[in-house]
């Protein structure tokens, strides 16, 4: 794992923001707290997780699998059916503490969206809508002040986009927020059929202090993937599937051209993404023989940063790569660069903001064994993969079952009239209907980023508006490794370590550091030695250790 390219998952998700966000949740919880928190991995094995009911709404074009694979629509269905008849709810206020990665939108009475979003839910949802690079400190305060929402998406973001999180989060969760175990557990979900929808392994994600504590956001476990420009390639005349180091190094070096202002890859973030499934370097943390090794450790992550130095020195990354804030999706779109690795979720953005035209042709890049004879396999972003999770404040049993018939509504599957409404506004206001797929306009880009989506949100699939080549071509890439892919081992079993909600972003800003200083020339590659060493002081071998006990215990 590159600590530049971090998936979102239920370890990296509860990073310690800050000292004060921990200091608070401590504060909140009163001495007698710890005694009602058992979140032990027998403890939270034992919980039964909502059962799944697929939903038959729609029909995909392109089936999903039992191993991950995320179906594929190639057109928006027209009509798309509709579920609500009725509101959910009849009337009151709803509050939620969401967070946003676009700019905040227009307030409530400058919001006609906002205002048809209430109608349709049939309750006044009062948002504080917070920016991603801002949700450490603002839910620092909201944590400290002690008056909580009825629904509370917890700090994910660091600025600098590392994951960030809350210390003590199971410890806080059992004193502040509902145990929606008896909602939720078994054929109770039924009452929810879209929360039923949801895959289980999400739901594993949820799960402390021997309960369920909240709804997920499910997304696939194709992970974090080397995009490439498929349109550029060709036109270069290089072969787009590298079937080996060497072949790769020799694609990178081809259609690299600084004159021509072209470059192979955005940054040395993704090359160690990539190269280190080269050499089957483990996803996040390996576990042999009755013990646990981080990544970091390995001859395997050696042996990739040692690669990314040679192409580094080769001149094949963008110049201007280690810049704060570097614009690299802006690149890639750009031609700037010809390889990108992100979220498969990136695949629709890539298409709607390109400037290339309709000749504009992505598709990912599968890593091969280093040394050739076949396809490496990848890395799982999670298990189940979500990207939050979303809490309830403790409330009377009526109240939380309206919430979550709320949220049910949220949670309504792609192809409905709900999801294209909630995800897209109205159409001829908020969004065109163009070659099968809803394109926004720019009342649609500004109004409708409320952050609901983060609440919860239906299981995701493939769709890229108006391109079905490449929705295609995105199901192409799934199908090829789902398989094979790697899961880490401490989030495929649901492992909980104190110590790693705290210190993950301190360690895992070590080894970025240390990473670059190398890559960038500035340290020798000896200097990992000193970047492990000081990994393993400041905490690594206490997480390693908290989940070494657990694993052990599933044993």
């Amino acid at each position: 794992m590159s600590y530049l390219h971090q998936p979102i998952n239920r370890r990296t998700l509860l990073s310690g923001v800050t000292a004060l966000a921990a200091g608070s949740l401590l504060a909140g919880c009163g001495d007698d707290s710890a005694a009602r928190n058992d979140n032990s991995s027998k403890a939270n094995k034992d919980v039964k997780l909502p059962a799944y009911l697929p939903s038959t709404v729609v029909k995909p074009d392109l089936p999903p699998d039992a191993n991950g694979l995320l179906a594929a629509f190639l057109a928006y269905p027209s009509p798309p059916p509709q579920q609500f008849t009725a509101p959910p709810l009849k009337g009151g206020t709803v509050s939620a503490f969401v967070l946003t990665g676009s700019p905040v939108p227009p307030p409530k009475g400058n919001n006609p969206f906002w205002q048809e979003l209430d109608r349709r839910l049939g309750v006044d949802l009062q948002l504080t809508i917070t920016p991603s690079a801002e949700m450490a400190t603002k839910f620092s305060t909201l944590i400290t002040g002690d008056d909580l929402p009825d629904l509370i998406v917890p700090a994910l973001f660091l600025p600098n986009g590392v994951p960030a999180g809350i210390g003590n989060l199971p410890q806080w969760m059992a004193t502040k927020c509902t145990d929606l175990t008896p909602h939720l557990s078994g054929d109770a979900i039924k009452e929810y059929p879209n929360l039923a929808n949801i895959p289980s392994a999400a739901w594993r994600q949820c799960v402390y202090n021997g309960g369920i504590y909240g709804l997920p956001v499910h997304r696939g476990v194709a992970g974090t993937l080397m995009f490439k420009r498929d349109d550029l390639i060709a036109k270069l005349g290089v072969d787009p599937e590298p079937k080996s180091f060497a072949e790769f190094r020799d694609f990178c070096r081809k259609v690299t051209d600084a004159k021509a202002n072209r470059w192979a890859i955005v940054n040395a973030g993704g090359l160690m993404h990539l190269i280190q499934q080269m050499v089957g370097a483990p996803n996040g943390w390996r576990w042999e023989g009755g013990k646990l090794t981080n990544v970091v450790e390995t001859e395997e992550f050696r042996q990739a940063l040692s690669d990314v130095v040679a192409l580094y020195k080769d001149g094949v990354v963008h110049p201007d790569s280690f810049a704060n804030n570097a614009p690299v999706k802006r690149w890639f779109n750009a031609g700037e660069a010809l390889l990108t690795a992100d979220r498969y979720t990136a695949w629709p953005q890539f298409y709607a903001e390109n400037i290339a035209g309709p000749d504009f042709a992505i598709s990912g890049m599968r890593p091969p064994k280093y040394d050739g004879g076949g396809w490496a396999p990848t890395w799982q972003s999670g298990a189940g993969s979500i990207n939050n999770f979303t809490v309830f404040k403790k409330a009377d049993e009526g109240r939380i079952k309206d919430l979550l018939k709320l949220c049910d509504y949220l949670a309504a599957p792609f192809g409905t009239q709900e999801w294209l409404f909630r995800r897209y506004g109205q159409e001829g206001t908020h969004y065109t209907m163009q070659n099968g797929g809803p394109v926004s306009t720019q009342a649609g880009a500004s109004q409708t980023v409320l952050g609901i989506r983060y609440i919860v949100d239906a299981p995701d699939t493939i769709f890229i508006p108006g391109r079905p080549q490449a929705s295609q071509a995105s199901y192409d890439y799934q199908k090829s490794i789902i398989d094979t892919s790697v899961p880490d081992p401490t989030v495929a079993n649901g492992l909980f370590s104190d110590e790693w909600s705290r210190k993950q972003p301190v360690l895992g800003g070590l080894v970025l550091n240390g990473q670059n200083d190398i890559i960038a020339g500035r340290q020798p590659l000896s200097h990992l030695d000193e970047v492990i060493k000081n990994w393993r002081a400041q905490g690594g071998d206490k997480v390693r250790t908290e989940f070494t006990e657990q694993l052990q215990t599933l044993q």
